[in-house]
């Protein structure tokens, strides 16, 4: 065995990858559900341990993506979130692999992305936010994954307006690519299919718009008390603000309203109104909410807005049978071709 690939820290590297790859098949099964955590925890430390993400691509091009498309969309909810909370050179290599994503997102014309359960569109959007969330972080790339305030800060000030203006447009145009496919997902749950994997994907989404709203709170605030004349240059960052705080209360309540999506996460719970980017009221920006916090079971409920669809009210008996009959009806098309 070689020294490079042992370490008292990480153990055999070989048997980590037998892991890895057993914990990708795991995670972007065929079966109609939510990639487990533990599954794709296992991608996550993986890239911490060996400081590369570029094992868990090769593995995803191996398995039958373009066969089947609820494994596709597993495995970009697995993707998305390696990208988010793996080691920070998760995002450089994920660059290079933007062929591979819209790949997926083309799909193969009458394949299984014309399937019965319609997850083409929602592979295609997905795979438009994951390119504009890379696009981003392209153009921006002092920021990690998980858009944290703190350690950007510490490479990059707010004294150059201009920089400062264009990093909150440019992140405020990724929240509203992120708006755009949340929506989509609401509008494409199943009523006589099980859910469970279209709610999954709104966990990253949820984490990633929460994130990104903190930053731009912070951001803002803190121009606003270095720039000269804020006031009234910093209005069109302001108004595109406050639509983004009021359209994030809508989505979260409406994510508060899925009692699986809060077995698996705390929904952020925002104020009525926008906090005032001033500075002059004692308005304090949104609570640094670790991971930690974000992944715990803690359920609220904003009751002031009526969401814009009713929440889905889930039989899960009926849905196993479903999902069953739909697994049978997949098994015996596949035995015909």
């Amino acid at each position: 065995m070689s020294i490079s690939n042992f370490s008292l820290r990480t153990g055999d590297r070989g048997k980590a990858e037998q892991e890895l790859m057993m914990a990708i098949r795991k995670a972007t099964s065929v079966e109609e559900n939510a990639p487990k955590r533990k599954h794709v925890r296992t991608m996550i430390l993986f890239t911490c341990d060996y400081k590369t993400s570029m094992p868990i691509w090769e593995c995803m091009k191996a398995q039958p993506l373009r066969a089947d498309e609820v494994q596709c969309y597993k495995a970009i909810i697995s993707l998305h979130k390696v990208i988010r909370e793996g080691h920070p050179v998760c995002i450089p290599e994920a660059l290079t692999q933007t062929p591979f994503l819209e790949e997926l997102g083309r799909g193969m014309g009458g394949g299984a992305y014309a399937g019965w359960r319609n997850y083409s569109v929602l592979i295609r959007g997905y795979v438009n936010f994951l390119l504009a969330k890379l696009e981003y972080h392209r153009l921006h790339p002092d920021f990690n994954g998980m858009f944290e305030y703190e350690e950007y800060i510490s490479l990059r000030g707010t004294n150059d307006p201009n920089e400062g203006y264009e990093t909150i447009a440019d992140l405020m145009s990724l929240q509203e690519r992120l708006d755009e496919f949340q929506k989509l997902v609401f509008v494409n749950f199943q009523r006589v299919s099980n859910n469970e994997c279209r709610i999954s994907s709104l966990v990253p989404l949820v984490e990633e718009s929460y994130g990104i709203y903190k930053f731009a709170t912070r951001m803002l605030i803190a121009m606003h008390t270095r720039v000269d004349g804020a006031e009234h240059a910093l209005e069109p960052l302001r108004t595109r603000f406050n639509a983004m705080h009021y359209g994030l209360r809508r989505f979260y309540f409406e994510c508060s309203n899925l009692r699986y999506l809060t077995s698996l996460i705390t929904v952020p719970r925002l104020s009525q109104n926008p906090p005032n980017l001033m500075g002059n009221d004692g308005t304090a920006p949104p609570p640094d909410r670790s991971q930690q916090d974000l992944n715990r079971s803690a359920s609220t409920s904003v009751r002031a807005e009526t969401p814009r669809i009713p929440s889905p009210k889930i039989d899960l008996e009926a849905e196993r049978r479903t999902a069953e009959e739909l697994r049978r009806k997949q098994e015996e098309e596949r035995q015909q071709q």
